[in-house]
């Protein structure tokens, strides 16, 4: 037994028993489920013969979702998922690899999946897959309905945008969008392969994995759909925003239109040299604003005329 196996079940029977000891041998009818990290799977993968090719992309450290066919009894499954770990980021997706491999299942992981971790606990209860074919359905939906719980709270979130919703927690959403949206695209990819490849074993679930298929194509156009939103809010947001500063500029462009040939006076009369008419008047003070009056009226009614206002 590897210490790596995080739990083993044999579905050559039925219902599916549970291993208390995991063989050290890799069987046909068999699930594995592993801890990608931990020491001594690499060896075990080894032992059972399985190509080093595909050891290696089933232990990798970063992949995007992707299926890869070695051959008719050796295909290799990956898989992103939300991260509902605690402390976790939930678009810091984890990664399942679902290994078929001469009729037996090998699925690695680093971090837990809930999505696994809710299928054992149905296992455990005498419920869930009873094939192995279903193993890898059951996985698959999984994540799609972990997935599509996550979005739920965004189509309402986009709803209240329009109720003063700060420009932070709209950042953060978006960038979380676009993250989902790097590795969910080619997971729809993924399936479209999957079925493609007309593989025998899966030949009974093949109707699920198309329901598969539609309910990714259906998170990806959800996830398209609430970014256009989000596009569309924040355009309108910074016209609402442009259009409130044109006025204003506008506003203060004309109002010091309009005092600039007040200005202009009071500066010229203001010089402090000889000839200033009206220095020895008393009422020169008084005609003389009465005089920078009519120029304003003047010029507001010509503004109006050329309907600058």
């Amino acid at each position: 037994m590897t210490a790596s196996i995080i739990t083993s079940w044999d579905f050559s029977s039925s219902p599916p028993q549970k291993h208390d000891k995991a063989s050290d041998k890799v069987c046909p009818g068999n699930w594995y489920h592993c801890q990608r990290d931990a020491a001594g799977l690499r060896e075990w993968l080894e032992e059972a013969a399985i190509p080093t090719e595909v050891v290696d992309s089933l232990l990798a450290d970063d992949t995007r979702p992707r299926f890869e066919r070695f051959s008719d009894d050796c295909v290799l499954v990956i898989l992103r998922g939300i991260n509902l770990n605690e402390g976790s980021d939930p678009d810091d997706m984890l990664s399942l690899r679902i290994l078929w491999y001469k009729g037996a299942v090998i699925s690695t992981r680093k971090k837990p999946s809930k999505a696994v971790s809710l299928m054992i606990n149905q296992l455990e209860n005498g419920f869930g897959p009873k094939t192995l074919p279903e193993v890898i359905l059951h996985m698959a939906n999984g994540i799609n309905s972990i997935i599509e719980d996550f979005l739920d709270p965004v189509e309402d979130f986009i709803d209240a945008l329009d109720n003063g919703e700060t420009e932070k927690p709209i950042k953060a959403t978006y960038s979380r969008l676009l993250r989902l949206r790097r590795y969910l695209k080619p997971q729809s990819y993924v399936y479209q392969d999957l079925l493609d490849a007309k593989l025998p074993f899966l030949a009974s679930q093949r109707n699920h994995f198309k329901n598969c298929l539609d309910t990714t194509a259906r998170i990806n156009e959800s996830i398209e759909f609430y970014l256009d939103q989000i596009d569309l809010y924040v355009a309108n947001w910074n016209q609402q925003q442009a259009e409130v500063m044109n006025r204003n500029t506008y506003l203060f462009s004309v109002i010091a239109g309009i005092f600039l040939p007040a200005g202009f006076f009071t500066g010229l009369l203001g010089v402090n040299i000889g000839g200033i008419p009206g220095t020895q008047d008393p009422i020169a003070f008084p005609l003389f604003c009465i005089a920078l009056l009519v120029v304003v009226v003047i010029e507001v009614v010509i503004l109006k005329r050329l309907r600058f206002i």
